[in-house]
């Protein structure tokens, strides 16, 4: 049995998590343009979809951020 914390994790799917990351990113107060490329970069790894290349942009893109 998982530990008590870890059970309410157990009903989430990957869309949950990547709308909590593009929630996380609203408060980043990015530009439009470049809070639409984020949300998409981080939807995707945090669904399990993102391609080597999209990884490699986002990891970029923090790096920015000091």
């Amino acid at each position: 049995m998982p530990p008590h914390g870890s059970v309410l994790l157990l009903f989430y799917n990957g869309n949950t998590f990547a709308l909590i990351v593009a929630l996380i990113i609203r408060t980043m107060n990015l530009p439009p343009d470049q809070a639409v490329i984020v949300r998409s970069l981080a939807g995707h790894i945090v669904a399990g979809v993102a391609s080597e290349e999209e990884e490699t942009a986002f990891r970029a893109f923090c790096e920015t951020l000091g």
